[in-house]
C-alpha cells in the first residue's frame, strides 16, 4: 500500500542547508561531508535519510538528483541546489536557502502564536457567556418568579435565548462543527484561497515570501525575469501571483524592475523606491 512520503519541516531543512554548506566551505567532497553526518546522525530515521543521499552520490550521481530522489526536500530547494551546482555558487545557495527556511519557520511560528492565544481566549469567552446565559439566568429568573415579580426588557430576551439554546444545544454543535468543517474544507480550493488569502495579513506574508524568493535568486546568480518565475510559484497566494504576473507583462513592455514592482503592487511605495536605490547602485538583492 502506498503512503505519501513527509516533507522535512523548514526548521529541519535550514539544519540541513547549514550543515551541507560547513561541508562546502571545508573543501570536503560533498558527498564525503554527507557520509560524516550519516555516521554522526543523532537517530535512526535522520541517518536512514543521509544514507539515502549519500548512496547514489557515491555512485557519482549530483546532489540536486540524489535529493530529489527521496521525495524529502521540496522541489524549489532542489531547484535552487541544482543551479547553485551549475554555476559553481553552491556555497552561497545553501546560505541563503538556510536562511529563507529559518525565515519561513519563524513566520509559520510567527503565525501559529498570533492566531492560538486569541482563538483560546474567544472560545473561553464564548463558553462563559453561553454558560451564563444557559445555566445561570435560568437561576435568576426562577428567584424572580419565586418573589412574584417577572423579567422584562433585555432580561427577558436573555431568557428566551436561554431557553433556546437549551432546547436546542446539541442542534447548534453539531451546526457550529459543519460549518468549521466546511470552513477548512472551503480554504483548500482555489475560491477559498482567493476569499481569504487576500487580506492584508495574508497578503504581507506573500510579500516577505516574495522578497526572500528574490534575494536568493539574485545572490544564486539568477536575472529577475527567472527569479520573478521561482517566485510566482513559490508564493503559494493566488493574489500575489497575479501582481507578479502583472509585474511580468510590465518588464516585456521595457519597464524597469523596479518600476514593473510598484506599478504591479507587489510592494507598496515606500518599499518599491528601497528596491529602485538598489537596482540604480547594483545592490538589489
Amino acid at each position: 500500500m502506498s503512503h505519501r512520503i513527509k516533507q522535512l519541516t523548514q526548521t529541519e531543512i535550514s539544519v540541513f542547508c547549514q550543515q551541507i554548506a560547513m561541508v562546502v566551505t571545508s573543501g570536503l567532497p560533498t558527498y564525503y561531508g554527507i557520509s560524516i553526518l550519516r555516521d554522526e546522525a543523532a537517530d535512526e530515521e535522520t541517518a536512514a535519510l543521509f544514507d539515502q543521499i549519500y548512496q547514489p552520490m557515491e555512485k557519482g550521481s549530483q546532489m540536486h538528483e540524489a535529493l530529489r530522489a527521496t521525495g524529502r526536500f521540496p522541489e524549489y530547494m532542489v531547484h535552487m541546489i541544482e543551479l547553485g551546482e551549475a554555476t559553481g555558487r553552491l556555497e552561497e545557495v545553501l546560505n541563503s536557502l538556510s536562511k529563507y527556511y529559518e525565515r519561513e519557520a519563524e513566520i509559520r511560528n510567527g503565525i501559529q502564536k498570533s492566531i492560538t492565544y486569541p482563538l483560546i481566549m474567544t472560545v473561553m469567552m464564548i463558553a462563559v457567556i453561553l454558560v451564563l446565559i444557559a445555566k445561570v439566568l435560568p437561576v435568576f429568573s426562577q428567584i424572580y418568579a419565586e418573589l412574584g415579580s417577572d423579567l422584562t426588557g433585555f432580561a427577558r430576551m436573555l431568557m428566551h435565548i436561554s431557553d433556546l439554546i437549551n432546547r436546542y444545544m446539541i442542534v447548534f454543535v453539531i451546526a457550529f462543527v459543519i460549518l468549521f468543517v466546511i470552513g477548512l474544507m472551503l480554504y483548500q480550493t482555489d475560491l477559498g484561497r482567493v476569499l481569504f488569502q487576500g487580506k492584508k495579513f495574508a497578503m504581507t506574508i506573500a510579500a516577505s515570501r516574495f522578497a526572500n524568493c528574490m534575494y536568493l535568486a539574485l545572490v544564486s546568480g539568477l536575472d529577475t525575469d527567472r527569479g520573478l518565475e521561482l517566485a510566482e510559484a513559490l508564493v503559494n497566494n493566488p493574489h500575489m501571483q497575479m501582481r507578479i504576473q502583472i509585474c511580468k507583462d510590465h518588464m516585456k513592455n521595457g519597464e524597469s524592475f523596479d518600476h514593473a514592482l510598484l506599478q504591479s503592487g507587489v510592494f507598496s511605495q515606500i518599499y518599491a523606491s528601497w528596491i529602485a536605490i538598489g537596482y540604480k547602485t547594483g545592490d538589489m538583492d
